[in-house]
């Protein structure tokens, strides 16, 4: 891997790698807490607490592992009683020379201002930071269809529950009690734990609640009324995210909801014909808007609420939910190795919400489907 400092002397990034994916994906290192990373001309550094120091040598993917309490040490006894982080920052820096630093947009702006203040000229690198993520290695790609095994495992859970309920009244009960969207959403996460996945925000949201999104879902599930299923889980062992959408109906669908359903199935078929290096997102996700357009779904805005389908087609998908590129109304023409997601939907209350997303790999001559959960609409 390269990176153009220009005139820098050095990037530096701060965060922890739980949360910062460039950090992990320039190191290879996960850690909860902050660190820094400092990428020379010369070297790639870690700098790690005592705590850290030994896994930080043994894990990383850099040159040299400096332990900060080095510095600490040096500083106290020059007369400084507690020392910060950015002295001894400063210090490092001072032992390597280093005076103009690069750093990412996301830079912590108080962090910066200190170090402005003891000297160094800090200047905020183009974005994104390391454009080589896109494109995802063979080793990348399997992850993240790992990722994407586990999440249909779970899709599989949620739909044994919704297809051994039974109908009571006007809401679905199970073993005795209503099943509801929070009850699903568990369930959906004890399969990610056995696959060695977590997951955040995981959408079970049924009739008018999957108009909106990113709605989680909340309540009794109802018969008759689509319900929407999105599960992202991020592995705990590569920290790859998969990424999987279907929508079911309990029963018999109406009219309206299998209309809508059939004509999402068209957009994600529209979309995933079309994906291939070299085509345009903005140009993919028009196709769809148009199709949808076209079979009587109009988007815009009715009574203060959004309705149609108002988000992109798609998404990059890897060590973050969502990364570049994106297919939407904005973007670039894609590219060879990315992984994104094709998800249209179409969303109208007092019908309800229809989501379908598969992951696929975009090669010279189209794209690869790394989904094999299948597509239906009733259970």
């Amino acid at each position: 891997m390269d990176f153009d400092l220009g005139e820098a002397d050095a990037l530096l990034v701060v965060g922890d790698s739980e949360r910062l994916a460039d950090l992990f994906y320039v190191t290879g290192f996960r850690a909860p807490d902050p660190f820094v990373f400092l990428w020379t001309r010369r070297e790639r550094l870690l700098v790690l607490s005592d705590l850290e120091l030994d896994r930080g040598r043994a894990q990383a993917r850099v040159d040299r592992v400096v332990a900060s309490s080095v510095y600490e040490r040096r500083l106290r006894q020059q007369g400084v009683e507690s020392p910060q982080q950015h002295e001894v920052l400063v210090a490092l820096a001072q032992d390597l020379g280093l005076k103009h630093l690069l750093v990412p947009a996301g830079f912590p702006l108080g962090l910066a201002e200190s170090l402005r203040g003891a000297g160094l000229v800090l200047t905020v690198a183009a974005t994104p930071l390391f454009p080589d993520r896109q494109h995802k290695t063979a080793a990348e790609v399997e992850a993240i269809r790992q990722a994407l095994r586990t999440a249909e495992v779970g899709m599989a859970a949620a739909l044994d529950l919704l297809r051994q309920s039974e109908v009571k009244g006007e809401v679905l009960h199970l073993n005795g009690e209503v099943l509801t969207s929070e009850r699903v959403r568990r369930a959906i996460h004890r399969q990610l734990l056995e696959g060695d996945c977590t997951a955040t925000g995981t959408i079970v949201a049924g009739g008018d609640q999957g108009c909106d999104p990113h709605q989680e879902g909340h309540g009794p599930l109802r018969p008759g009324q689509p319900i929407i299923i999105d599960i992202f889980p991020r592995s705990s062992t590569t920290g790859y995210f998969g990424d999987l959408t279907r929508t079911v109906v309990k029963g018999e669908a109406p009219a309206a909801v299998r209309a809508l359903f059939q004509t999402v199935q068209r957009g994600q078929r529209t979309a995933l014909d079309q994906i291939r290096a070299g085509v345009s997102g903005p140009l993919v996700h028009q196709a769809v808007l148009d199709l949808f357009t076209a079979a009587g779904y109009p988007t815009g805005e009715r009574d203060g609420h959004m309705e149609g389908f108002f988000h992109g087609t798609g998404h990059g998908l890897g060590l973050e939910i969502h990364e570049p590129p994106r297919i939407g109304t904005r973007g670039q023409a894609l590219t060879a190795g990315q992984v994104v997601t094709v998800e249209p939907g179409l969303y109208y209350p007092g019908v309800g919400g229809v989501r379908l997303e598969d992951v696929v790999v975009v090669r010279p001559d189209g794209c690869e489907n790394l989904t094999t959960f299948p597509v239906f609409l009733e259970l």
